[in-house]
């Protein structure tokens, strides 16, 4: 399994569980903190590229991968419980943010981050 295709299987599992707690507590979503969190999600994947290396390097460890599928869940958990919607709406946002670009990336719309900056 390819890099972004692993990393798209678990940014799917966690908003597929994000969203089966949102409709199990019956969270609501506020359009204005969804965008901003689509913003942030692009910011951050903007900003990792600075640090791809160590980043990538990171990321590649198990443990890591599982406790951020643990912490997305966590959140959507607690967030929903305490219907606290700018939250949720950030979360949700990131996370269909991040799975657009990486969805773009794998279908060449935009270069793999190796790529950004070379000729």
């Amino acid at each position: 399994m390819t890099t972004a295709c692993r990393d798209g299987a678990l940014a799917l599992l966690a908003l597929l569980g994000y969203c089966g707690v949102l409709v199990a507590t019956e969270a609501s979503l506020a359009p204005a903190w969804f965008l901003l969190g689509a913003l942030g999600a692009v910011v951050i994947e903007a900003l990792t590229l600075r640090y791809r290396q160590p980043v990538r390097s990171l990321w590649e460890r198990q443990v890591v991968q599982l406790a951020a599928i643990v912490g997305v869940l966590g959140v959507a958990l607690l967030a929903a419980l305490a219907a606290a919607t700018a939250l949720t709406s950030l979360v949700a946002g990131g996370l269909v943010a991040y799975l657009l670009v990486l969805g773009l990336v794998t279908v060449g719309v935009i270069s793999p981050p190796g790529r950004v900056g070379r000729k």
